[in-house]
């Protein structure tokens, strides 16, 4: 009998964690499918579509540059403009090493995934692969210990951010408003390829109510790029 009330005691033990798994897988796709039906929502108020795993070439230019990762977007006018959000994810898998309690070392797999905000405004002429990303550590080193190498003669600017990709050949100028707006901290990082001007933000969009907030300093960009006053381009929540 103890040996029946000890096995029944270690199963139930064991039921608990599997219960509270299932309980939230459960709630994890119920949230999940709220968050579309909201989403879904607000795309049909305001004029837009939503469509899955849309057919986009942005992956090459989004972190862990996940070809599959963009599950999600929506898009649709917003200030004279059409733009999109769209969910972004990629999974990184690194490898970890436990002592195994016996003078050696057991070898085991983390997965961790990452979800971001996708942000775009459509612009009306295509360009060349070109952006403005802030200078990391090394890059910041590395222009101190050798020279400033390509600037553009904004001191402040050159410190902190590096231009990429062919800025010569696109028919968007890097304008003085532009760079002291960087400065300022008033713009995000972005790359420009085709008619599709990018950023991104860490998380997954939960609540489409602050999508035209989220895409307001990206606006801003493309304002200063194309020459567009920003009285043309009110920010605020109307279509």
């Amino acid at each position: 009998m103890d040996a029946v009330v000890v096995v029944g005691g270690v199963l139930a033990c064991m039921a608990v964690p599997v219960a509270l798994v299932v309980l939230a897988l459960v709630l994890g796709r119920r949230r999940e499918r709220e968050r579309h039906e909201a989403l879904q929502a607000w795309a049909a108020a305001n004029g837009w579509t939503m469509v899955s795993r849309p057919a986009v070439d942005w992956s090459s230019r989004l972190p862990g540059r996940n070809r599959r990762g963009v599950t999600l977007a929506l898009t649709g006018p917003l200030w004279g403009r059409r733009a999109s959000v769209a969910d972004y994810s990629y999974t990184e898998t690194s490898t970890t090493s436990t002592p195994d309690g016996q003078g050696g070392t057991t070898h085991g797999t983390r997965s961790t995934t990452h979800h971001f905000t996708v942000l775009v405004v459509h612009l009306e002429r295509s360009s060349p692969y070109v952006g403005i990303q802030p200078r990391g550590t090394l890059s910041k080193f590395g222009r101190a210990l050798f020279g400033a190498g390509a600037t553009l003669g904004h001191e402040r600017f050159d410190r902190d951010f590096r231009v990429v990709g062919e800025p010569g050949a696109s028919p968007y100028p890097l304008s003085p408003a532009l760079l002291a707006a960087h400065v300022d901290g008033a713009l995000p990082a972005w790359t420009l390829q085709g008619t599709d001007l990018m950023t991104c933000t860490p998380g997954r969009l939960k609540d489409p109510a602050t999508i035209p907030h989220l895409l307001g300093s990206l606006y801003r960009v493309a304002d200063l790029l194309t020459g567009r006053t920003p009285a043309a381009a009110p920010r605020n929540p109307e279509t």
